[in-house]
């Protein structure tokens, strides 16, 4: 009995030293500096449906071929009320911040960009901010002439908002396409001096700069070889579909999970810049016949993708963009022609809502 008390006398000792030695390391990770906060979601928003004309070339084939894709909310977002609607669902499953697809002005189609207009009119925001997403595919691509009044537009009407969205106090700008930029400005010497460029508009107005970043691929080898010197604060993407396996007609959505997180694990492993996990929320582009083949995806799937993505970023510290604010796209709410949404319809109801929130839940 003594002994077996001298033991445990001992053993506690022991233990309480271990403690002591240990418990300043304890204190520092608890710390708020290294505590990881609460994620912060930005969506892709498809600012393409305001167009009620009988001749609108998104509404191709939806009505007739694909009722049950209809929004609760009407085909149409071309009202305040509708879009305040659409920010009341995404703050409700933890959204932070909408990337309105941003388009340059053409003859064509007015309605475009109608999206944004409304959500900045909006008073009642419920804490929901905004960014854009410079969409710059084909003729959308601004003119080198045009460039330098597109980037006081952005900066005065956009990043000097208060409700726009930044990271580490600038405003953030995601770009489409990567060799349309280079196309446009000859290559990566010219692709440099626009973001600075831009930079420096934003500078003259009061901010700090602006944050870059570019909707890429990392293969081949050669395309991040070329990005690094392009001026992008960091990667990321719209979207990724097309991934090895698939095959024309219906494919399985863990594809898509499957290929992303390697697309993801890529970056990771040429370093150079930070990266921001995209989480596609399908690709089913039927109704537009974009490609022949497309994915079956499921509200669990995506659930799980989503806190695979948060977990990516809890384990790729030298990846982040914010220390301790983890940061992940999805793409999309309401992309209902290429079958990438989250906003409740006639088939789905808010089961893909309800994922999202799920997802977020289990990746802290």
């Amino acid at each position: 009995m003594p002994q077996r008390c001298h033991a445990h006398f001992s053993s506690a000792r022991a233990r309480a030293r271990v403690f002591t030695l240990l418990l300043p390391f304890v204190l520092f990770m608890a710390s708020p500096a290294m505590a990881a906060k609460a994620p912060q979601v930005g969506v892709y928003y498809f600012d393409g449906w305001a167009d009620t004309s009988p001749q609108s070339y998104h509404m191709q084939n939806l009505p007739q071929h694909f009722p049950g894709r209809e929004p609760l909310s009407g085909w149409y977002d071309n009202s305040a009320a509708l879009v305040h609607q659409q920010v009341k669902w995404a703050r409700s499953i933890g959204v932070n911040f909408f990337i309105f697809d941003w388009y340059a002005p053409r003859r064509y189609d007015h309605t475009l960009n109608s999206a944004v207009a409304f959500f900045q009119q909006d008073t009642h925001k419920l804490g929901m901010k905004y960014a854009l997403l410079y969409v710059n595919n084909g003729e959308l691509n601004i003119p080198q002439a045009d460039w330098k009044a597109a980037c006081q537009h952005w900066v005065n009407d956009y990043f000097k908002d208060a409700a726009y969205y930044k990271i580490n106090d600038k405003p953030l700008l995601p770009v489409f396409s990567v060799p349309d930029m280079e196309k446009n400005w000859g290559g990566p010497q010219g692709v440099a001096r626009a973001w600075d460029e831009l930079r420096a508009a934003a500078k003259e107005a009061g901010l700090p700069g602006v944050f870059v970043v570019a909707c890429a691929y990392p293969r081949p080898k050669e395309n991040l070889n070329r990005l690094a010197g392009e001026g992008y604060d960091a990667y990321s993407g719209y979207n990724y579909a097309g991934m090895k396996g698939t095959v024309k007609g219906e494919n399985p959505y863990s594809l898509i999970v499957q290929g992303s997180q390697e697309i993801w694990n890529d970056f990771a492993a040429d370093s150079r810049k930070p990266y921001i996990p995209v989480v596609t929320d399908g690709w089913d582009p039927r109704p537009w016949n974009e490609t022949p083949y497309w994915y079956k995806r499921s509200p669990e799937e995506f659930r799980d993708f989503v806190t695979a993505a948060l977990r990516w970023w809890h384990e790729h510290p030298a990846m982040r963009v914010m220390e301790t604010t983890p940061l992940i796209f999805v793409e999309a709410w309401n992309e209902v022609g290429e079958g990438s949404y989250l906003l409740p319809t006639r088939d789905d109801g808010f089961t893909y809502m309800n994922a999202l929130r799920e997802g977020l839940k289990k990746g802290r």
